[in-house]
């Protein structure tokens, strides 16, 4: 074997590792952490990764229900089409095609309804919960006015990101 079809150093010493799942998040996490100590990103820009990817993955559950119903809406078409062509009444298969065409939208909007709200739980879960370090790190954790806060700051964010429990 020549070395132009030789695989890296690095790459060659890394299959003789064999670390598990947990050990290689660990790894990820400790230098996420140092990046962060170190200033080369902030916390903020985690949060943000995630929110989006929330978003995401709530717009593409959306996009898959949107587009089947479209679809459906697009068979029942061209079935109208189809028995006008022959001579037949379509008015019902129109008809339903309508229904079907509305249904889709009105999914399009919950889906992009979901997405939002998903994003937004995400972005005030985790600011929540550094709230809460900062908090215990401060020493204040048992403070019972500093207790009552919190719990109503955590059922507002229950009751605001209700419609996004579902999704998450």
């Amino acid at each position: 074997m020549d070395a132009s079809t030789r695989p890296p150093l690095l790459q060659r010493e890394l299959t003789k590792m064999t670390l598990t799942e947990s050990e290689i998040k660990n790894l990820i996490d400790e230098e996420i952490r140092a990046m962060i100590d170190n200033g080369e990103i902030d916390e903020g820009m985690l949060d943000r990764l995630k929110a989006r990817g929330a978003g995401a993955l709530s717009r593409a559950r959306s996009t898959a229900g949107t587009v089947g119903k479209s679809l459906g809406a697009k068979v029942t078409g061209a079935k109208a089409a189809a028995a006008t062509a022959l001579g037949a009444d379509a008015a019902k298969l129109k008809d339903k095609q309508r229904g079907q065409q509305a249904a889709a939208l009105d999914a399009k909007v919950q889906g992009a309804q979901k997405a939002a709200e998903a994003k937004i739980k995400s972005i005030l879960s985790a600011h929540f919960e550094r709230l809460k370090t900062d908090i215990s790190k401060l020493g204040l954790g048992q403070d019972r006015k500093v207790q009552v806060a919190m719990q109503s700051l955590e059922t507002a964010i229950e009751l605001a990101t209700a419609g996004a429990a579902a999704e998450g």
